[in-house]
C-alpha cells in the first residue's frame, strides 16, 4: 500500500483532495497548513514543519500537495487525478474521473476552467491584487472590483451549465462536483455573495455533494460550515 501525505488548509482548494481521499477510503496522513502567504507563507499548524522546511516540499508554497511514496504531487487536477488512480476500489476511482473517452474530456475542461479562470484569475485577483501589482495599493480597490465581477460571471456561467444536470459531468460524481462544492463556499466566506439565492441550480448539485458522508467528515475535520445550509 502507498504511503500517502497531503498537506491541506481548511476551506482552501485542498479540501476538494481531503474529501476525496475520505470518499474513496484511502489511508493518508494529513497535515493542517497554516498562515499568510503574503505575509511569510505556510506553515505545519502544530509547529512541525515551518514555511523553509515545506517549500522544500512544494518550492511554491501553496496547497494542495499530495506526496505518494515519496513523488510530490501538485496542482488541483493532478493531486484529484492520482488520488483517483490510486482508489483501493479501480472502476469507482476510475469513474470519478470520467466514464467514457467524452466524460474525461468534460471532466478535465470543468477543471482547468475552475483552478484557471474561478481560482486562479477571479479570485486571485479578488484576494490578493498584490500578486498583479506590487506597490500600488492605489489601485489595488479596482483590481479587487475586476477580480469580483469575474467571479460573479462564472458563478452565473456555472449555474447555467447546471440546469437540469444531477452532476456536472454525466449523470454521476465526479471530482469536479468536490470542486464546485469548495469554490461555491468561497463566493460565501470571501465575497459575501447571496450563493443560495443566485444560484439555484448550482445549489442543487451542491445538496447532493454536502450530503456525501465524505464530505461532512472534511467539514467537521476542516471546521467549516456546510455550506448550502
Amino acid at each position: 500500500m502507498s504511503e500517502i501525505t497531503l498537506y491541506y488548509t481548511n476551506g482552501a482548494c485542498s479540501m476538494s483532495p481531503h474529501a476525496l481521499l475520505r470518499h474513496l477510503g484511502i489511508p493518508f496522513k494529513g497535515i493542517q497548513m497554516t498562515g499568510n502567504p503574503k505575509a511569510g507563507g505556510l506553515e505545519a499548524a502544530d509547529g512541525s514543519l515551518p514555511n523553509a522546511e515545506y517549500r522544500k516540499i512544494n518550492p511554491g508554497g501553496f496547497v494542495p500537495t499530495l506526496v505518494v511514496d515519496g513523488e510530490v504531487i501538485t496542482e488541483q487536477f493532478a493531486v484529484v487525478t492520482m488520488i483517483a488512480l490510486l482508489s483501493p476500489n479501480k472502476e469507482a476511482g476510475a469513474e470519478l474521473l470520467g466514464r467514457d473517452r467524452l466524460e474525461r474530456v468534460r471532466v478535465a475542461q470543468w477543471m482547468a476552467w475552475l483552478s484557471g479562470s474561478l481560482h486562479s484569475v477571479g479570485y486571485g485577483a479578488f484576494l490578493r491584487p498584490d500578486r498583479l501589482i506590487e506597490g500600488r495599493e492605489d489601485i489595488e480597490p479596482a483590481i479587487k472590483a475586476k477580480g469580483l465581477k469575474t467571479i460573479e460571471s462564472i458563478y452565473a456561467l456555472i449555474d447555467e451549465k447546471l440546469d437540469g444536470k444531477t452532476y456536472a459531468v454525466g449523470e454521476h460524481l465526479t471530482v469536479v462536483d468536490f470542486f464546485l462544492y469548495v469554490v461555491w463556499g468561497w463566493g460565501i466566506r470571501f465575497a459575501g455573495i447571496d450563493m443560495r439565492g443566485k444560484y439555484t441550480r448550482y445549489r442543487k448539485v451542491l445538496q447532493r455533494v454536502g450530503a456525501l458522508d465524505s464530505v461532512r467528515k472534511t467539514v467537521e475535520k476542516e471546521g467549516v460550515k456546510l455550506y448550502y445550509e
